[in-house]
């Protein structure tokens, strides 16, 4: 017996002072606020709701049929522990049924690449863990395969709601690894015990404690690390995850299928106040077509400095953009962007679009300033790209364009009455093909006999009559619109928002945007609409405002996690610098010279006064502190002596003859089996020569009834 107590206290004050601190805080509370009750229920839960923050972190890649193996074992570990069972199954049968399920993983899964095997097997590992789960042992391996689980998902996933589950993981994972301990302690105390709500408050909040820590030390590690350029490993190359769907090209329904998600896009700040209306986000430029498909086909090549044009003055639109991973390198910018900041590997072309070197796998956040007007000479290959004609027009389009055109007509006149042409004809607006046409209509179809379409359509039919009466055209496609957030003061643009106009070329005016579907069933030109905005945002182009700061949360998890470079993490911390050293050199520390040559030189005894009364009070707290933190010998002596006082039944002064004798007596008879261990610290602690708190607690947990 005495070497147990000896083990106890040199093992674990030296390997577990963890679990000592628990014990502290907790076991001594068993006996005073626990009520009678059935506990064993708590493993197999506090099991399932940590192995549940896994399997929603790895659900984008989860088989249907491992999730469904998981829910079977919570409830068939809920069950067996009902009927008071140790295990699910015996082992050999857990162990072949977890190579069976893993091996029909691998088979199914392996032309998809690792991270899908890996994903499936650590679920299928976690479940039947989870049928075993008895000891803390068995917490710490749970725990260990679900870190495991996270770190797979944060391959395929880093958004907002992977924190919160990362977070909730590891406080419900310390909540189960805690109560593991103290459950598997209750036997050693002689007593059952059930949960009261003081002890769960007690522990909820000593878990949440350290995941706060470690939560914090994860953040500062986080942004104290430098960011690594290249990834040594990319290990989620060949793993498809969900990407914006703009397209550099334009085809028959392209963007009719993208406008049908709702996925977001990018985020941006605007520094000017504008209409949603008037938000028109270039993408690409797509000057070359065959009748049914437009591609770019630019006419001059990309360059690696910006534009020659200036980007200054009250004409300048600053944007900044947090624009989600996609299928296309292009940059988005209002009107015509000119100067993109903040990310290298970028081109620019003539026509205003900007693009990187290649796509990136990764949300990127970037500044573009912008220009409204683009009034630019007209180069030949400019001019040559914007007036060329497919082969295979119809007459019925030929006819149609030179009705637009009178005797001296101006081009810019000729381009209203096109306007006004789509306004006043029976045109209409869908994203659905109409009867007959499911597999798509031509140019002709769509202006003599459908009049119904998408933007596609009539950006291609306007450029087409523009070009057919010798007016340089092209189509650009990008995003129209937004919502926006106040909480952040930012606009989300979705793939909903896609959309095809078209800009033309006037010898007095350069590019003017012209777009066709904004006239259907209008009775306003294109510069009476913008003209009429409002400098204030309406209500109905608003996030509504249930999921305001949800998105603006999420914005920031992109934008100061996800989106944080090398570049970025450097500038943050030369910000930090500056401030801490613009805060020292404000703070006017006294010389210490001039501080003495008042005190003693000009005899200021006020001053004297103060600085000795205040050290002599300094030192007096200090007394009482230490004799409080370090009590003395004699004091923990006595205090052992009402230890066991206060725990054994009845009135008893230890001081008196006979005593201790009766006590021990009563301990004898009715905890024979610890009461040796108990008188044995006693007398440590009472009659030895080195009392400790060590000890003192050891007999506070010794004395649990």
């Amino acid at each position: 017996m005495a070497s147990e107590v000896e083990l106890m206290l040199t093992e674990n004050g030296e390997q577990h002072i963890f679990f000592i601190i628990l014990e502290t805080l907790f076991m001594k509370y068993i006996p005073a606020y626990s009520a009678h009750g059935n506990i064993r229920y708590w493993t197999p839960i506090l099991g399932g709701i940590s192995g549940s923050c896994v399997m929603l972190a790895l659900s984008p890649i989860l088989a249907w049929w491992v999730l469904g193996f998981w829910i079977a074992a919570v409830i068939l570990n809920l069950i067996y522990t009902y009927l008071g069972r140790n295990e699910v199954f015996s082992y050999t049968f857990r162990l072949l049924l977890v190579i069976f399920l893993s091996g029909i993983a691998t088979m199914t899964y392996w032309d998809q690449g690792w991270q899908m095997v890996m994903a499936q097997a650590l679920a299928l590992m976690l479940s039947i863990k989870l049928m075993e789960l008895r000891k803390q042992r068995d917490a710490f391996q749970f725990c260990g395969l679900g870190v495991l689980g996270l770190g797979v998902a944060s391959i395929v996933r880093f958004d907002l709601s992977f924190g919160v589950l990362i977070f909730s993981y590891f406080f419900s994972g310390l909540v189960l690894i805690l109560w593991q301990h103290i459950f598997d302690q209750v036997p050693k105390t002689g007593k059952s015990f059930g949960l009261s709500r003081f002890f769960s408050v007690r522990l909820a909040g000593f878990a949440l404690f350290l995941t706060m820590v470690t939560v914090m030390l994860g953040f500062l590690l986080f942004f104290a690390f430098p960011r690594n350029i290249n990834p040594v490993l990319n290990l989620g190359a060949g793993l498809e995850i969900s990407r914006t769907g703009f397209s550099a090209e334009m085809t028959p329904g392209g963007i009719a299928g993208i406008a049908e998600s709702n996925r977001i896009a990018f985020r941006t700040q605007v520094n000017q106040i504008l209409h949603s209306s008037q938000l028109y986000w270039r993408g690409a430029v797509l000057w070359k077509t065959d009748g049914t498909n437009w591609t770019p086909g630019t006419p001059h090549d990309f360059q690696s400095s910006p534009l020659p044009s200036a980007i200054v003055g009250e004409d300048v639109v600053s944007q900044i953009i947090t624009l989600n991973p996609g299928r296309t390198e292009h940059l988005f910018g209002l009107y015509f962007p000119g100067r993109v900041m903040d990310l290298s590997g970028v081109r620019y072309n003539r026509d205003g679009t900007v693009k990187l070197n290649e796509v990136p796998e990764n949300a990127v956040r970037y500044q573009v300033y912008s220009v409204r007007e683009n009034k630019d000479s007209l180069s030949s290959k400019e001019k040559s790209a914007g007036l060329a004609i497919p082969d295979g027009v119809s007459h019925s389009v030929y006819n149609i364009a030179e009705s637009f055109a009178e005797d001296n007509s101006e081009p810019w006149d000729i381009a209203q009455s096109i306007l006004f042409y789509f306004n006043t004809q029976g045109f209409s607006y869908s994203l659905s093909a109409p009867p007959g046409f499911e597999q798509g209509q031509t140019l002709e179809d769509f202006l003599i006999r459908t009049r119904v379409g998408y933007c596609e359509l009539y950006a291609a039919a306007m450029v087409m009559f523009l070009r057919l009466n010798n007016i340089p055209s092209r189509v650009v496609v990008g995003f129209w619109g937004g919502e926006y957030n106040p909480v952040g003061e930012y606009w989300i643009v979705r793939d909903s928002m896609a959309h095809a106009w078209v800009e033309a070329w006037f010898a007095d005016r350069g590019w003017v945007k012209l777009d066709p579907t904004r006239h259907l069933d209008r009775d306003m030109s294109e510069d009476q609409d913008e003209a009429s905005v409002s400098d204030n945002i309406p209500a109905e182009q608003m996030l509504s405002p249930s999921v305001r700061v949800v998105d603006w949360l999420r914005w920031q998890w992109t934008n100061w996690v996800i989106d944080l470079n090398l570049a970025r993490q450097a500038r943050m911390w030369r910000s930090v610098r500056t401030s801490l050293e613009q805060t020292w050199t404000e703070i006017q520390m006294p010389d210490p010279r001039d501080f003495l040559k008042n005190v003693f030189l000009e005899r200021k005894s006020v001053m004297v006064g103060l600085v000795l009364s205040g050290s002599t009070l300094i030192l007096i707290l200090s007394g009482l502190i230490l004799k409080r933190v370090r009590p003395t010998r004699e004091h923990l002596r006595t205090k052992a002596g009402r230890l066991l006082a206060a725990k054994t039944p009845g009135r008893h002064d230890l001081s008196a003859p006979g005593a201790e004798r009766q006590v021990w007596e009563w301990w004898s008879s009715n905890y024979p089996e610890k009461a040796g261990m108990i008188r044995q610290v006693y007398n440590d602690q009472r009659y030895g020569p080195r009392p400790d708190r060590k000890k003192e607690n050891l007999l506070r947990d010794l004395l649990v009834r």
